[in-house]
């Protein structure tokens, strides 16, 4: 690239007093930027608790797709209970989840902000242990260290409420 500018006759300004401030403003600036970008409440892992046992059941990771502005989230984690070894398949699970392994699994899709970081809806939990699909919503904390989560099963009108702790 120098060479084009050397036989183009054009001066070189990366020895100049004023590219130097400029590139050394940019250097500072730039933790600024992105220090000031809003962030997600959402996106992160998050360590799913047990609402009858307060146990860990998993870590989850929460990411957002930018295209659809919807929530999604795999396990990465799975906690065994004091009785038995965490599930490694989703053996419950119907369709294509049928014997999947469970981590790398999409287990929440479709979830929306309902409102300004506080509410969000219209997901969809699959739950590992028993293959049931439920719908979600759910209510983040004042803190943003907390999701409460009440899912609702359609076909046999079963409720499930979680807590969601943010890593």
């Amino acid at each position: 690239m120098l060479f084009i500018f050397h036989i183009l006759d054009v001066p070189l300004m990366t020895h100049t007093p004023f590219f130097r401030a400029c590139v050394l403003l940019l250097g500072l600036s730039a933790p600024l930027a992105i220090h000031a970008a809003p962030t997600d409440p959402l996106i992160g892992t998050w360590k799913v608790v047990d609402e009858r046992t307060g146990t860990y059941l998993s870590d989850i990771v929460i990411r957002r797709h930018s295209a659809t502005e919807q929530y999604s989230a795999v396990i990465v984690k799975m906690y065994p209970s004091a009785k038995e070894a965490a599930p490694t398949l989703c053996t419950a699970c119907s369709g294509t989840l049928k014997n999947q392994p469970i981590i790398g699994m999409e287990v929440l899709t479709g979830l929306k902000m309902l409102s300004q970081n506080e509410e969000f809806g219209q997901g969809v939990w699959i739950n590992p242990y028993d293959g049931y699909k439920y719908s979600l919503n759910a209510r983040l904390s004042k803190t943003g260290k907390m999701l409460s989560i009440n899912a609702k099963n359609p076909s046999n009108n079963s409720f499930r409420n979680m807590t969601w702790i943010r890593l």
